[in-house]
C-alpha cells in the first residue's frame, strides 16, 4: 500500500481550508451601505413628531421628575419650614406628595364626568331594583298559574270521581232497595226518576247546603256514606266483609293514598 494519505478520508476532509463562493462586498461597496445605514439613523432622530406625541413624552418626562427649587409653590412652602418629603400640616398629616394630575380625554367641562358617572351608578342601581321587582312579579305570576292549574285539574279529577262514585252509589242503594238517595248528589241526574210534573218538587228539595259545596267536598261526603253504609271504598273498587276488613286493608279515604 502507498504512504500517501487518502484523500477520502475524514480526517484529509477536515483540513481542507473552505474556498466556496459568497457575498464578498468590495471596500467601496462597504462604505456606500454604512454612510446609507448613518443617513438612516439620523433621518429617524431628526424625523418630525406630531404635537401631540411630543406633548405626551413632555408631560411623561415632567411627571418623572420631582419639583425642583424653581417651582413657586415648592418657593413658598419651603420659606415655611418645608423640606423635601415631609407631610404639610401642622402636625405632619397631610399629603406629602403633591396632587396627582387627572388628564380629560374628552371635552366636557370641569365636573361633567363626576355627574355622568354618578348618573350611570344611579341608573344602574335602579335597573336592579326594577330588575328583582320584575323576577318576583314574575315568580308570584308563575306560582299563581301553577295553583290555578293544580285546582283546574284537581276540580277535573274530582268530577269524573264523583260520577264515578255517584253510579256505584245508586247500583248498591238500589241493591238495598232505597228508592231515592239520601242526598241529592249521591245519585247521578240520570238515574234519579223524575216526571216534568215533579221536576219543581225535587229541585225544592235540594238543601241550601248541598248546592254550595264543590265537587271536591261532594265526593269526600260520598265517598265516607260509601265506606259506612256499604263497606265500599271508590278507589279499591271492593266491597269488604266488615268494618274491620275495611280499616286492615283500605290505604285510605282519598285517592292520593291509593295512588301508590
Amino acid at each position: 500500500m502507498s504512504d500517501e494519505e487518502d484523500y477520502m478520508s475524514e480526517s484529509f476532509l477536515q483540513n481542507l481550508v473552505d474556498k466556496r463562493p459568497g457575498l464578498v462586498f468590495s471596500s467601496k461597496t462597504s462604505r456606500a451601505h454604512k454612510q446609507e445605514k448613518k443617513k438612516r439613523e439620523k433621518d429617524d432622530q431628526n424625523r418630525f413628531k406630531p404635537k401631540k406625541v411630543l406633548e405626551t413624552e413632555k408631560r411623561e418626562e415632567g411627571l418623572k421628575s420631582a419639583i425642583t427649587s424653581d417651582n413657586k409653590g415648592f418657593a413658598l412652602l419651603s420659606k415655611m419650614g418645608y423640606k423635601p418629603g415631609m407631610a404639610i400640616g401642622k402636625k405632619g398629616e397631610g399629603r406629602s406628595e403633591p396632587v396627582p394630575i387627572e388628564l380629560k380625554a374628552g371635552r366636557g367641562g370641569l365636573g361633567r364626568d363626576n355627574e355622568v358617572k354618578r348618573k350611570l351608578e344611579d341608573f344602574r342601581a335602579k335597573s336592579a331594583i326594577a330588575q328583582e321587582k320584575r323576577q318576583k312579579v314574575m315568580s308570584e305570576a308563575k306560582q299563581n298559574f301553577v295553583g290555578r292549574m293544580s285546582n283546574k285539574f284537581s276540580e277535573q279529577r274530582a268530577n269524573s270521581d264523583l260520577y264515578k262514585s255517584q253510579k256505584v252509589c245508586a247500583d248498591l242503594d238500589a241493591r238495598i232497595n232505597l228508592a231515592e238517595p239520601e242526598r241529592q248528589f249521591f245519585w247521578p241526574d240520570s238515574y234519579k226518576k223524575q216526571d216534568e210534573s215533579d221536576e219543581e218538587s225535587n229541585e225544592c228539595e235540594k238543601t241550601e247546603e248541598d248546592s254550595l259545596l264543590s265537587s271536591v267536598e261532594q265526593l269526600e261526603i260520598l265517598t265516607d256514606y260509601l265506606r259506612t253504609r256499604h263497606l265500599y271504598c271508590v278507589w279499591c273498587g271492593t266491597a269488604y266483609e266488615d268494618a274491620q276488613d275495611l280499616e286492615t286493608n283500605c290505604p285510605g279515604n282519598t285517592a292520593e293514598l291509593h295512588d301508590d
